[in-house]
């Protein structure tokens, strides 16, 4: 599964692309026909639902020719809402300044989770403020992200 799912982001992603649109992540759930292909997207300013059910259209015509899934399943393309992943430096760059939690493929310290403001991000690394005191995460030790309210 994680195979089609790798597969899927770097033939999908460019196609999303042409249309001006960021592809942010997939996700595939449960299994043989009752499988859902779930594809986040977005741009500034937000996605609009006729954007969504133009790309649906773009996106279900492209994979019914190139058969990449080998059974039936459900095609869904949504915005990320609030809760938006961060997984990629552009999507940690975007939100300097803002409070974040960032979840850790290691320990950094004795930490897996840090939460604070993202202060900088440069040469690799992202620059948290957490609670007063500065983080130093290299981006290669982030699972993922999310905004905290």
């Amino acid at each position: 599964m994680k195979e089609l799912k790798e597969k899927l982001k770097s033939i999908l992603s460019p196609l999303i692309q042409e249309s001006k649109i960021e592809f942010v992540d997939l996700d595939i759930k449960g299994t043989g026909p009752y499988s859902i292909l779930r594809i986040y997207v977005d741009k500034p300013g937000g996605i609009t639902l006729e954007e969504c059910a133009r790309l649906s259209s773009k996106l279900s015509d492209f994979l019914d020719v190139e058969d990449l899934i080998p059974h039936r399943y459900t095609l869904e393309i949504s915005s990320p809402g609030l809760d938006r992943p961060l997984i990629s430096t552009e999507d940690f760059a975007r939100k300097i300044g803002e409070k974040v939690k960032v979840f850790l493929k290691e320990p950094l310290g004795k930490k897996i989770e840090l939460e604070g403001k993202i202060k900088d991000l440069k040469e690799g690394k992202l620059f948290l403020d957490e609670k007063g005191e500065e983080q130093i995460v290299p981006l290669e030790k982030i699972l993922k992200g999310k905004i905290t309210f």
